[in-house]
């Protein structure tokens, strides 16, 4: 079973649908799905300013205090499965593959 929600530092935000409008969106927060694994901070910094509806200042805020409050980077890991198993980027997958 997915995990639906996420918790950063005692808040708990819905994980988002990953379709193109949020691909869109991601883009504009800075994010190079072209460059994904050589740049994964900056991906963890987009995928946590879309989630809580921030810029990438607040997410960087976020992210900083949940690491010393004892979270860590695997706390993330739902996020970027979103991503990976969203219907949109299958989709695409199984077109190229075609």
């Amino acid at each position: 079973m997915e995990k639906k929600n996420i918790t950063i530092n005692g808040k708990e935000y819905a994980i988002p649908t990953i379709n193109f409008k949020a691909v869109c969106e991601l883009e504009n927060l800075g994010l190079d799905f072209t460059n994904v694994q050589s740049r994964s901070f900056n991906f963890t910094c987009a995928l946590v300013a879309y989630t809580i509806g921030g810029d990438i200042e607040k997410a960087v805020n976020e992210i900083d205090a949940h690491i010393k409050n004892g979270g860590g980077l695997e706390d993330f890991v739902p996020l970027f499965e979103a991503v990976s198993k969203s219907d949109f980027f299958q989709s695409l997958t199984k077109k190229r593959k075609k």
